[in-house]
């Protein structure tokens, strides 16, 4: 897995993952949720408390809640790369867990549902996002490759125009 952090400012954090086999180890965050974009192959995101495993195809959002425990892995075939471009809105915070055998163990009977989306939640925070598209899109941050940044403004864009300008309704919702 490589992770690539580059913009964290106002509130807003960007950051990008290039996933090979090794899943992002199971976390939770206290105040920030997960608002990712599949730019590559898929993505399998676990929630084992809400009872839930999902595949997100190329070109599909994802929010994750609060506090929701949860990890992320790539949902191709071995040897196949996938990617995904994560906001996140807030003061960011991350929880790492340690013992995390009997959160696998609740995934055992789920099943997997494919081309899954869902809607995202931006609060008020459209013309920023939009704005920072814009900034990538005349200069693009360093740590990144040309494919790359084109994969961050294009999701920047997509949460601009199809997110929800209001807060998570449920900090504790399930996801359908």
């Amino acid at each position: 897995m490589e992770m690539k952090e580059f913009y964290y400012e106002n509130g807003i954090r960007v950051s990008l993952f290039n996933l090979d086999h090794k899943a992002v180890p199971f976390h939770f965050h206290q105040t920030v949720s997960d608002m990712i974009y599949c730019s590559k192959g898929s993505i399998k995101i676990e929630l084992p408390e809400i009872g839930g495993l999902y595949k997100v195809a190329t070109g599909n959002v994802f929010q994750i809640p609060p506090r929701v425990k949860h990890r992320f892995a790539n949902g191709e075939e071995n040897g196949q790369a996938s990617r995904y471009v994560l906001l996140q809105l807030g003061c960011f915070d991350i929880e790492f867990l340690d013992d995390t055998s009997s959160l696998q163990d609740m995934l055992k009977e789920t099943e997997l549902k494919l081309d899954s989306s869902t809607p995202v939640y931006i609060e008020n925070r459209k013309d920023e996002i939009l704005t920072l598209a814009n900034k990538f899109s005349r200069n693009k941050p360093d740590v990144l490759t040309n494919e790359e940044n084109n994969d961050v403004v294009e999701a920047l864009k997509l949460f601009a125009s199809e997110g929800i300008t209001s807060p998570y309704p449920d900090k504790r919702a399930v996801i359908a």
